[in-house]
């Protein structure tokens, strides 16, 4: 267990030998009092110039108020008065290592990051170090040249990844194994751009989102508005025969597809009213081979007036996260059980995050958010702590989907300018001698 440098706890730190409560620094914090609560902890480390937690959280407070000279100075003096205490040191280093990246500073964050490297051999300490400058796992690039690729999921038996691609003069639809071999082109249309593809439960087939081709260029949405247009329909294709039958028509206006971990199930986002609300369709008495459009009913899973996207099932299928942005306040993650009910906003913080889909084991939420100007891909636990950037390029790295065992992520990014489809290998961690080498080749 860490000591307590950064614990949530009230901190009750006073000059006097008195203690109210009301007048603590936490408390007038949690008011909204940050002024008040400076100008306290100002005093107290003044008294005790040797007190890390007062300092440590009076640099928080000075980051928020944008006093970033004096926010870097607090840590600066912390990290001082802990010699002694190397896990300590290792994890203020890493607070004003971000300080830094924070404020476009790469060379003084490069130079806490190499002392961090240096004087730990902390796993989780390591791993911290490699999300704030690089990929935390081994990624492999999966596709190339200058189309874009994207969309990808894996195929239930995780031996092949589906997803779409501008290689043609329309995206179409392919099937590749996980060195990034092509092994089949499953769409063959002109008129139309098909993507968002998934494989079904009988693997023959593969659901996806078809739409007329208004030009030869990719469009991502990392969520959509109900107050724009659009006509996307759901079809599904046998990956052989070619044969496309209608699930839902075009101008049905569906977005962000996601299917349970059965196969059998298929959520989506679409204009209901002049927001976005979740849908569900159940193929489990469908007949793949033979659809009756007119037989499948969808089911209305939320309905209020902030738009909501990009839902995903949990691993029991009782439950979905998704992302929605409530009192106009940045998009975040929710959970609400399949019926709609039993809301909770997960991880309350001041950057837009989207796409959230759920590890096969439901322990992690994985995640694109939008921080410092850049757009990564986060992961936290279920209950929404722990959260931690885990890539890190050139460019946005987006649409992430987790493989069927949960060792792996795809995922998509700019990071070699056109974007193409990675392949993230969890089991598989940066090391420290590696990011020692990075560093050392950016001085």
């Amino acid at each position: 267990m860490k000591r307590l440098l950064f614990s949530t706890l009230t901190l009750c730190l006073f000059v006097t030998s008195g203690c109210d409560p009301l007048q603590s620094p936490q408390e007038l914090i949690n008011a909204g009092q940050l002024q008040d609560a400076a100008s306290l902890l100002e005093k107290i480390v003044q008294a005790k110039p040797e007190n890390v937690k007062a300092r440590v959280l009076l640099s928080d407070i000075y980051d928020q108020l944008g006093q970033y000279n004096q926010s870097v100075n607090q840590l600066r003096e912390a990290i001082v008065i802990l010699p002694a205490q190397p896990e300590d040191q290792a994890v203020l280093r890493i607070k004003l290592a971000k300080l830094y990246l924070k404020n476009s500073d790469r060379k003084k964050a490069f130079s806490q990051l190499r002392l961090t490297l240096q004087s730990t051999s902390d796993h989780d300490i390591i791993s911290q170090v490699a999300g704030l400058i690089t990929d935390r796992y081994q990624v492999t690039k999966l596709t190339e040249g200058d189309s874009d690729n994207y969309s990808p999921n894996f195929s239930p038996d995780g031996k092949q990844i589906t997803f779409s691609s501008y290689r043609t003069d329309s995206s179409e639809v392919y099937i590749m194994d996980l060195n990034g071999r092509i092994r089949q082109r499953v769409t063959f249309t002109t008129d139309f751009n098909e993507l968002a593809p998934v494989f079904l439960y009988d693997n023959k087939y593969i659901l996806y989102i078809r739409e007329p081709k208004t030009s030869r260029q990719i469009t991502i949405t990392l969520q959509g508005s109900g107050s724009s247009r659009i006509y996307a329909g759901l079809s599904i294709s046998h990956i052989f025969s070619k044969k496309i039958q209608e699930l839902l028509p075009i101008g049905h206006g569906v977005r962000a597809p996601s299917i349970s971990p059965d196969r059998k199930r298929v959520l989506y986002e679409i204009k209901s009213g002049d927001n976005l609300e979740l849908y569900e369709i159940d193929l489990t008495n469908v007949n793949l081979g033979n659809i009756n459009p007119k037989a499948v009913s969808a089911r209305q899973i939320t309905k209020n007036t902030t738009d909501d996207g990009s839902p995903a099932f949990y691993p029991d299928q009782k439950k979905i996260v998704f992302s929605s942005s409530r009192q106009e306040q940045p998009h975040q993650i929710y959970t609400t059980d399949i019926n709609g009910t039993d809301e909770t906003h997960l991880n309350a913080n001041p950057y837009d995050c989207y796409s959230p889909i759920v590890s096969p084991d439901g322990k992690q939420i994985v995640f694109v958010s939008a921080r410092y100007g850049d757009i990564e891909i986060y992961s936290m636990n279920v209950d929404g702590t722990n959260d931690h950037q885990i890539t890190n390029g050139i460019g946005a790295s987006i649409q992430p989907a987790f493989s069927p065992d949960g060792s792996k992520i795809a995922f998509v990014s700019d990071r070699s300018d056109s974007f193409q489809v990675y392949l993230m290998h969890l089991d598989q961690p940066i090391g420290k001698s590696e990011l020692l080498q990075y560093l050392a080749s950016r001085q």
